[in-house]
């Protein structure tokens, strides 16, 4: 080992005797071999700085979950926004129409007060009546009024009793007044009952298609408000039936639960998609593969710059042998080590951004510095294995880009060109 890092910095050195020593043996030469494997893979570990934001990195999963979670805040947040725009709207409608209101009142309240009792004054008494059955909320004393000179039926004096929420008391006054007897009015009010049970019984399908209880839709018939009579109306005169409004508006319904249902199935799609063992613990993987696989990716990249470097080497008289050759380059790949940060992802997710633009261009400078020394042992190795002078090795290396980027592209444009004629 001690003396492996001997010949290691007399390479570094440029040491022309340790490096023709080297050349002269197959062992030297298996030397070289090892010493690219063991740089290029010193270079790599640059790729394991990256495994803390490989770590911290958001899985499909989480990614998925993520999305979801942002549209359903975003929903939300869009209903809450239209709801808070509404209930403003609501309230500036509602204080305009009080206000114009207040007004109306305090500018023509008196003259339709008049109108109003010079119309009831001159108005039939039946008239009087049906604008009493017109209005949704009466008093027992206006009910007293008409129905002196105007008797109603009973099923009317049951409605404006209804109406009026008219006591015990009051209704017995009342139909003393109309001459309307008990029975009659308990007959008027079954009938009422069996019109709106009628009506219930039309509207049931409704109420099944959306699993709504009868008392919950009195509820909301109260809000309107509307009788189920009038629901049934409008329902016909949309030209439909309760169980077709009833399936809409439960396909309406069910339509977050749906939602929800897709999202749980999309889910379990994507967890299926993940790695046997996990999203993360694959990542660790594929990076140490990455990392053990970095002499072949180097050996790769430069294996053609190496064989043109040869064929022009041997047309300028050089008398290395093809190991050599190789022996050679691989000894020139000595200072690969100051790669190690060029190797190096960015990283800002992980450390401070000083700290991560110190650690980038540190890491660049070193990876420069490594070019230039890598280019100066090439020289150095060139002209060792060949029998070449520095400048004419200069030469050697210039003439193989000039081959690689301009005479090989040309010869290619021109061979294609009249293989195409």
């Amino acid at each position: 080992m001690k003396n492996a890092f001997h010949t290691y910095s007399q390479i570094l050195q440029l040491r022309g005797d340790a490096i023709h020593t080297l050349l002269q043996s197959d062992q030297g030469i298996a030397f070289a071999v090892k010493l690219f494997l063991v740089v290029s893979l010193i270079a790599g570990l640059g790729m394991w700085f990256g495994l803390p934001s490989a770590l911290r990195a958001p899985t499909l999963v989480d990614r998925f979950d993520g999305l979801v979670a942002e549209v359903r805040e975003t929903v939300a947040a869009m209903a809450a926004a239209v709801e808070a725009t509404a209930t403003a709207i609501e309230g500036k409608i509602e204080e305009t129409v009080a206000t114009a209101s207040a007004e109306f009142d305090r500018r023509f309240g008196g003259v339709l007060a008049q109108a109003g009792a010079l119309f009831d004054r001159f108005a039939s008494p039946q008239m009087r009546l049906n604008r009493l059955l017109e209005r949704r909320t009466v008093t027992v004393r206006e009910i007293e009024e008409v129905v002196v000179q105007a008797p109603p039926t009973p099923a009317q004096l049951s409605l404006l009793l209804t109406r009026a929420d008219a006591s015990e008391a009051e209704t017995r006054r009342l139909l003393r007044l109309t001459g309307i007897t008990t029975e009659q009015l308990a007959a008027a009010r079954a009938a009422e009952q069996a019109q709106r049970d009628a009506a219930m019984a039309e509207l049931q399908p409704l109420l099944d298609q959306l699993e709504m209880s009868q008392a919950e839709f009195d509820a909301l018939l109260a809000q309107i408000p509307a009788t189920p009579e009038q629901v049934n109306a409008w329902i016909k005169a949309l030209s439909t039936t309760p169980e077709a409004i009833g399936r809409l508006l439960a396909r309406i319904k069910a339509t977050p639960a749906q939602l929800n249902d897709l999202v749980r199935q999309v889910r379990a799609e994507v967890v299926k998609i993940e790695p046997a063992l996990g999203e993360r613990p694959s990542r660790i993987i594929r990076l140490g593969g990455a990392w053990l696989a970095a002499p072949l990716h180097y050996a790769t990249d430069w294996m053609f710059f190496v064989l043109v470097l040869l064929l022009v080497a041997k047309s300028m008289g050089g008398r290395a042998t093809v190991n050599q050759h190789l022996g050679a380059v691989a000894l020139s790949t000595a200072p690969a080590v100051l790669f190690l940060f060029g190797y190096a992802p960015d990283m800002g997710d992980v450390l401070s951004a000083p700290l991560a633009a110190a650690l980038h261009y540190t890491g660049r400078i070193l990876a420069l510095l490594g070019v230039i020394w890598c280019g100066a042992l090439l020289l150095k190795t060139l002209s060792v294995a060949h029998g070449f002078g520095m400048w004419k090795s200069v030469g050697v290396v210039l003439l193989t880009w000039v081959t690689i980027y301009i005479v090989t592209p040309l010869a290619i444009v021109l061979a294609t060109g009249f293989l195409v004629r």
